[in-house]
């Protein structure tokens, strides 16, 4: 090859690679525009990385410090939770425990534990005024059986009301003495061909209800009674005091159950 021909192959071969360098850095020049989520703001954004996580600098930095605070946050509630678990575990290792040990130990009163102590479940040893327990003994608790509790037989009803008994003190009509009866399961029986109920059951029935006024959605204004049936002030204050109507107070004023002041008046108080 002649010095001229390889000084024109030389100078093609240099035009050339110019001319791949020129593409190759349009090429890379090129923007990349890929739509992302703000991991800290949440706002849509176009990244030109695919590993862009946040919108602007701001929301990098606040989100390092946000991240930093958690973590300095998660560090101290550890550091907690290992101080409070700190005794626990000191109780763990004891072999003897104070009633207080015990109690914290097994997370329960010490009331409870004096109680098992009466009833013989735990062992104990006295030190002056001081009562200790073994470790041993409470672990050894856990693979008793559990008691059977026997199931009490009901006590037999012995004492019954009369319809006439239960008209003249509860100042009910039949009817709702039945739906009393059959809602809430009142023990009754018939002697000579007549219905008894079971006066303590019904008692504690009349007694619930009238502590009870969430149920009653009706009532009376002393006024209003006063006006409904004729009445006056003493004698409205006279039925309630001698009926236990259910009242409520209201401020400096007083309220009673309509229902059960107008039960009066139709069995004839």
């Amino acid at each position: 090859m002649s010095f001229c021909t390889s000084i024109l192959f030389f100078w093609h071969n240099v035009a050339h690679s110019g001319t791949l360098w020129h593409t190759m850095t349009q090429t890379m020049g090129r923007v990349i525009e890929i739509q992302r989520i703000c991991q800290h703001c949440n706002i849509t954004f176009i990244a030109k990385r695919t590993t862009t996580r946040y919108c602007s600098s701001t929301c990098s930095k606040r989100a390092y410090k946000k991240r930093k605070r958690d973590e300095k946050i998660k560090a101290s509630n550890n550091e907690t939770i290992n101080i409070i678990n700190q005794p626990l575990e000191q109780l763990k290792a004891k072999e003897f425990l104070s009633i207080t040990d015990a109690s914290r130990l097994l997370g329960i009163s010490r009331r409870t534990i004096y109680r098992m102590i009466d009833r013989k479940e735990l062992p104990i040893a006295k030190f002056g005024n001081r009562t200790i327990l073994k470790r041993a003994d409470i672990d050894n608790h856990f693979n008793k059986p559990l008691p059977i509790r026997e199931k009490k037989e009901p006590k037999p009803v012995t004492e019954f009301y009369t319809v006439k008994e239960i008209e003249e003190i509860h100042h009910i009509k039949y009817g709702r003495l039945n739906t009393i009866i059959k809602n809430n399961n009142i023990p009754k029986t018939l002697y000579n061909v007549k219905l008894r109920v079971s006066k303590p059951h019904l008692d504690r029935y009349f007694k619930k209800v009238r502590e009870d006024v969430s149920t009653i959605t009706e009532w009376y204004s002393i006024a209003e009674a006063m006006e409904k049936h004729k009445l006056s002030r003493d004698q409205v204050y006279n039925r309630v005091h001698d009926n236990n109507i259910p009242k409520q107070r209201l401020g400096k004023y007083i309220r009673i159950s309509k229902i059960h002041f107008d039960e009066l008046f139709m069995i004839g108080v």
